[in-house]
């Protein structure tokens, strides 16, 4: 049996007031796994731990088989890593692509060169420069440059047009077309979620609400947002 690019246990996380709590749960290889629920459910919370950004409190958290706490360095040169609070150096786009190609001995100069078309990005422009939706789009490239085992978007179209989402959505089946990787996003944007996730993962309050097949949690005649509402956590799905 493959195992799991993912791999949690007993997972407790408390930031303040608020707690998440997984019991189980797993990534296996060549999926898209959707992360859902309302603002506050524990979304990020749980994505930032995948690269070993966070640290939990409490259980098991493996990724590729390691420990993200403890291998960060490991974890991070396989794991991709996106969110549109994600800093980045002010250099012009061309020059921050040759610096950080050289932090990667997996970087593919030739994917690059494709997402960048295919994103539509100015080489020239300074990061500062971009617009909201550029500065996203250039992030989606960083993170998946060195061709990751895992891609972790957290809302990842939030600042793209529907012609950037559309890019985005191509983008994220391609990386799942290596049966190797897999990719965990967390998206507001249900219609589209629901277009690529093969998993999903659904959250409220820091628990667990359902999680499974997408085609056994949204059957037919039914849409993301239907059963979100069913479910009883109807509303914008964000962090």
């Amino acid at each position: 049996m493959t195992e799991p690019l993912v791999r949690v246990r007993d997972l407790v996380v408390r930031r303040g007031n608020f707690t998440l709590e997984v019991p189980a749960w797993e990534v296996p290889a060549g999926v898209v796994v959707g992360v859902v629920g309302p603002n506050g459910a524990g979304k990020t919370t749980l994505l930032r731990l995948l690269p070993g950004l966070d640290a939990r409190d409490a259980g098991e958290v493996r990724v590729l088989g390691l420990d993200p706490e403890r291998r960060v360095a490991e974890v991070r040169a396989r794991v991709g890593w996106m969110s549109d609070e994600q800093p980045l150096f002010n250099l012009r786009v061309h020059r921050l692509l040759r610096v950080l190609s050289g932090y990667y001995p997996t970087w593919d100069a030739a994917r690059v060169e494709r997402l960048v078309d295919r994103f539509e990005l100015d080489l020239g422009r300074r990061v500062r420069e971009l617009s909201r939706g550029q500065g996203t789009r250039l992030r989606l490239v960083l993170a998946m440059a060195f061709r990751p085992r895992l891609l972790v978007l957290d809302e990842p179209g939030s600042g793209l047009d529907l012609a950037g989402r559309r890019a985005l959505l191509a983008t994220v089946l391609d990386v799942v077309r290596d049966e190797r990787c897999s990719v965990v996003i967390s998206s507001h944007l249900l219609s589209d979620l629901e277009r690529v996730a093969d998993r999903l993962l659904v959250l409220d309050r820091g628990r667990v609400l359902a999680e499974g097949a997408t085609d056994a949690l949204v059957p037919d005649g039914w849409n993301l947002e239907e059963r979100m509402v069913a479910w009883g956590i109807a509303g914008e799905a964000g962090r």
